[in-house]
């Protein structure tokens, strides 16, 4: 390993390098090697990145109190930004949400230009119902895009959702015009724009005016699922139709919209609470719950078909179902799990072109959900190994391009 030669030859980047190869285990899931490798490295002096490391292998080991004791990092060194998000994360996980939201502000605090972490913020003070909070985060957002390239169209209906949350129908109204004109002639933000109009409308006491709006997002919503192009819309304003839906008594397309966004999603805390709030909001509390718990429990099923089968031998079987898994719920667990199958399937029977690029494609949709993630990580090192075994040229997951697309 580089890393093992670099701590043996240059003190000058000692830190840096103990530092590097802890991250790079972590990221690769070997976490108990990680934390062996520290306790053997008691003669080396203590540094920040040693402890933060050591709490990352912590908490992939599910020792998540353990992990916690990482803030001890941030008193030491304040400037230390990246713990702060981590303690951050590890909170939440603890269901200490407060906490999590406060340590996020001391660090926006500190570099009050992060979008990213402001978002963090705005979405932990959402789901801990600081409302002021998320509305000053969100806001910070939007006005440090405004006209930029990197503005998204989250930053404008995450703000609204806000003011609809707080009663400020006017302000709400306010950002949707700003939504609607920085949009202008993109089908997605038109899309989000109506679904804001509805649920202003609604909560204006406007029911036919809400209803003409939803009417037009969901033909716009259907024009948009036929089109291969623009299928990957955010998340959250899937969520937002179906609010719309459930508050004009359209709870069957409701269902249908939330249904995929959760199993999509089911690890996903955030969105998990965004949709659990919507059903609280509208008073279908109980039906929410009994959603997610179905959602919950096919997935598992899914799962487990293929697992169980590629376990009793029944390889073929096994990349089958978990092809029709992945297809029918684009999940993490369920695209790194077909992608698994598909090289293992590969490296025993020999390279096959089609099924090597479902592969790649799985891995691709796999990557934009999660690129840390360490079981993607494992995934796209088994698509090497096949490759190189059968002389493939391996793709840039990145820049792979599917089965038949060609270049503009």
């Amino acid at each position: 390993m580089a890393c093992e030669l670099l701590i043996g030859k240059d003190a000058a980047f000692l830190y840096d390098t103990l530092r590097f190869k802890g991250e790079i285990l972590n990221t690769l899931g070997r976490f108990r090697r990680r934390r062996r490798s520290i306790n053997r490295s008691s003669t080396t002096p203590w540094f920040p990145g040693r402890a933060w490391v050591l709490a990352s292998a912590l908490r992939g080991m599910d020792e998540l109190a353990a992990a916690e004791h990482g803030a001890s990092v941030i008193d030491d060194f304040p400037e230390y930004l990246a713990a702060y998000d981590f303690v951050a994360s590890v909170r939440e996980e603890m269901g200490k949400l407060a906490e999590a939201q406060e340590v996020l502000q001391k660090a926006s605090e500190k570099s009050p230009n992060n979008s990213l972490r402001q978002r963090m913020v705005g979405d932990v003070a959402v789901r801990n119902d600081d409302l002021d909070a998320a509305e000053r985060a969100y806001g910070k957002v939007l006005e440090r895009h405004r006209g930029s390239s990197l503005r998204i169209i989250d930053d404008y209906t995450n703000l609204t959702r806000v003011m609809l949350d707080k009663g400020h129908t006017d302000g709400a109204k306010k950002i949707t015009r700003e939504l609607r004109r920085d949009w202008r002639g993109n089908k997605q933000g038109e899309l989000a724009a109506l679904i804001m109009d509805s649920l202003c409308a609604e909560q204006e006491g406007e029911p036919a005016k809400a209803k003409q709006a939803l009417e037009k997002a969901l033909e716009m919503h259907n024009s948009l699922q036929s089109d291969a192009g623009q299928k990957d819309f955010p998340q959250k304003i899937a969520v937002d139709l179906a609010h719309a839906c459930l508050a004009a008594g359209n709870e069957t397309m409701a269902q249908e919209i939330l249904g995929k966004v959760a199993a999509e999603n089911h690890e996903d805390r955030s969105m998990i609470a965004h949709i659990q709030g919507v059903f609280s909001r509208t008073g279908h509390e109980e039906a929410g719950q009994s959603l997610l718990a179905r959602v919950g429990k096919e997935i598992v099923e899914l799962n487990n078909r293929g697992v169980l089968a590629a376990r009793s031998g029944d390889i073929e079987n096994s990349v089958q179902m978990l092809i029709e898994a992945a297809e029918r719920v684009p999940n993490l667990q369920f695209l790194v799990n077909a992608a698994k199958a598909i090289f293992t399937l590969l490296e025993r029977k020999g390279w096959n072109e089609e099924m090597g690029q479902r592969g790649v494609r799985y891995l691709q949709m796999a990557q934009s959900k999660e690129m840390r993630n360490a079981k993607v990580i494992s995934a796209r090192e088994l698509y090497h190994q096949v490759a190189r075994k059968y002389g493939i040229e391996v793709v840039s997951i990145s820049g792979a391009r599917s089965t038949g697309e060609k270049s503009s």
